[in-house]
């Protein structure tokens, strides 16, 4: 796999909350600082799975820096990835990356490696696929944080050489931002730094999360009554999207055999016609059904079903 050359990261002066701020202001301190550590939480494991090699992601440090520092400490061009939230919350992230640090996880990932020192188009997919399995990612984690589910639509990716089309939030003349930096290393040499920023309103969205008055505790269920009136914890998950998905069959082939395969080819599988087939929720098996079509669409009439405990136990 190829291993790419990568620059150290570019330093910033970052803009923290002075000793004697207010209570507020270490309290927006130390929610953004919360949400940043729970935006990267999955990103080791996601970089992980993606690069085919251990990546282990930290955050450095979450503060206020100026666009226009950071201009000056990290030149264009940048690769600026777009991150819109889909649900939970409004607004957009970007997470920015410096060209040599694109290129290390264009290249890392692709084992294409351009000896000019361009971003192929297969680069670009390469991040958005990173990226996007980071953000999957991110959302569950950050659910404790805001009591509700996040999750974001997939991302654009944008190689930026000139200021001028930077994102207004990013503009040399625009007005201070949060900057949380992370870390991605691997024991190999890999290592980018990866920038997250977080404009202003979002920043005093999160800034209040905790700030408003607690809801009163759920009454305990009276003798006799059924303890299901009670809301519990997984009352938070219930909007959470998990992967569904129906298997026919599986087969174990050679190699030799895979490189063989053409259009018309026929794989044998372990189960006959009429077995039914297997549903997987969060790859575990929760269901057993026949496969049925509605409206020229293929579906699954379930026969079997594991029960209730089981069930909650896919979700883990």
């Amino acid at each position: 796999m190829t291993q790419a050359t990568v620059q150290e990261p570019h330093e910033f002066t970052p803009h923290s909350a002075p000793p004697g701020a207010s209570s507020h202001e270490r309290s927006a301190q130390e929610n953004l600082e919360s949400f940043a550590a729970g935006f990267f939480e999955g990103a080791g494991p996601a970089l992980t799975t993606v690069l085919n090699r251990k990546v282990t992601v930290s955050v450095a440090e979450v503060a206020q820096t100026k666009p226009a520092d950071l201009l000056a400490r990290m030149p264009l061009p940048w690769v600026v990835v777009e991150a819109t939230y889909q649900r939970g919350l409004s607004g957009v992230h970007w997470l920015l990356l410096s060209m040599p640090h694109a290129m290390a996880l264009g290249q890392t990932t692709t084992g294409v490696a351009d000896g000019e020192g361009e971003l192929q188009a297969a680069h670009q997919e390469a991040i958005r696929d990173a990226i996007n399995q980071m953000l999957a990612s991110a959302g569950p984690a950050l659910m404790p944080l805001f009591g509700r589910s996040v999750s974001y639509a997939p991302v654009t990716v944008h190689a930026i050489e000139d200021a001028e089309v930077l994102p207004q939030e990013l503009a040399p003349q625009a007005d201070r931002c949060w900057l949380a930096r992370a870390r991605a290393t691997g024991a190999d040499g890999f290592a980018i730094e990866l920038m997250l920023t977080i404009n202003q309103e979002l920043a005093r969205a999160i800034a209040v999360l905790g700030a408003e008055e607690p809801e009163a505790p759920a009454p305990v269920a009276a003798r006799g009554e059924r303890a299901e009136s009670v809301p519990s914890k997984i009352d938070m998950i219930l909007d959470v999207t998990l992967p569904v998905t129906v298997e026919l069959g599986r087969a174990r082939m050679q190699i030799q055999d895979i490189l063989k395969l053409t259009p018309g080819s026929v794989i044998e599988l372990d189960k006959s016609s009429g077995d039914p087939v297997e549903l997987f929720i969060n790859d575990r098996p929760i269901a057993k059904g026949e496969v049925v079509i509605i409206d020229e669409n293929f579906g699954v009439r379930l026969t079997s079903i594991v029960t209730a405990t089981e069930r909650i136990k896919t979700l883990r």
